[in-house]
């Protein structure tokens, strides 16, 4: 019980740190994980519960050596494997969390022999092979994913997100405006309208793509990354007045964040051009 609040501990703190925008999906992720683990908490109660009332009520009619069994059966209930796969789950959420994909990696590929169809092992396995521009992998397993889940829609986006990288533009134009049209998940929407705008900036359709990017900054006002693009989006356009606007309002407004120091880059290369 001593993981579980510490395990509460940390999401109220992860939930605080989601207000500087960085992958909100990933907190969703948590959210769902300690309910998950609530869930199985309470099956394991309940079923410690029933081998106290089995013992207590049979005391008196077993022999010493069939309580000695029970009380074993009684032990190995409550114990917590080390390599439990929700504690593997929980250690790869973290890593990815943390920025480690590799660690994350290979963790979560632990969980996936244990657990080959477990669907938060299979997405977040997918969002660390993303990281680590795996993709053909990521790529197998959300189809996986969606072949379970049909509707399950941040698997989608990424599933689009993984065609933009590999320069399948139709077929991630069609995953993404998907998930927009469905409505179903606020996450899943947000990275679908910003995953659009990457594919229209890296065509060089400026106008189209600072579209996207701002429908995905009405959905999450805190996608630093979004803002980061806009930005680049802007200076494409010609408008570097406009491109450094945005940038220096993202440095104001969370100078640690980590687009926020690439903004801080770009407007010191126009800096140092200009003079």
């Amino acid at each position: 019980m001593d993981h579980f609040e510490e395990l509460v501990l940390e999401l109220k703190e992860k939930l605080k740190e989601a207000k500087s925008g960085d992958k909100p999906s990933l907190y969703t992720e948590k959210v769902e994980y300690v309910y998950n683990l609530v869930k199985s908490y309470r099956k394991r109660l309940e079923k410690i519960e029933r081998n106290m009332k089995e013992y207590l009520n049979g005391k008196g009619k077993i022999t010493v050596q069939k309580k000695e069994e029970m009380l074993e059966g009684f032990i190995r209930s409550i114990s917590i494997s080390k390599t439990d796969i929700l504690t593997l789950i929980d250690r790869g959420w973290n890593f990815i969390a943390t920025g480690n994909y590799f660690e994350a990696e290979n963790v979560l590929e632990q969980a996936l022999e244990k657990a080959p169809n477990n669907l938060r092992v299979l997405k977040l396995l997918g969002w660390a092979y993303m990281y680590n521009e795996k993709f053909d992998d990521a790529l197998l397993l959300y189809q996986k994913v969606l072949n379970i889940e049909p509707g399950d829609e941040m698997a989608r986006s990424n599933l689009g997100y993984i065609c933009y990288k590999k320069k399948i533009f139709g077929e991630a134009i069609e995953h993404l405006s998907k998930v927009i049209r469905t409505r179903k998940d606020e996450s899943a929407i947000l990275y679908a309208n910003y995953y659009l705008g990457l594919i229209y900036y890296e065509r060089d359709m400026f106008t189209d793509a600072i579209q996207f990017f701002k429908r995905a900054l009405e959905v999450g006002p805190n996608l630093y990354e979004a803002k980061y693009y806009m930005g680049l989006s802007f200076s494409g356009k010609g408008d570097k007045g406009k491109a450094k606007k945005i940038w220096k309002e993202m440095i104001k407004e969370n100078p640690k964040n980590r687009w926020s120091q690439l903004a801080k880059e770009r407007l010191n290369r126009i800096n140092s051009s200009s003079s």
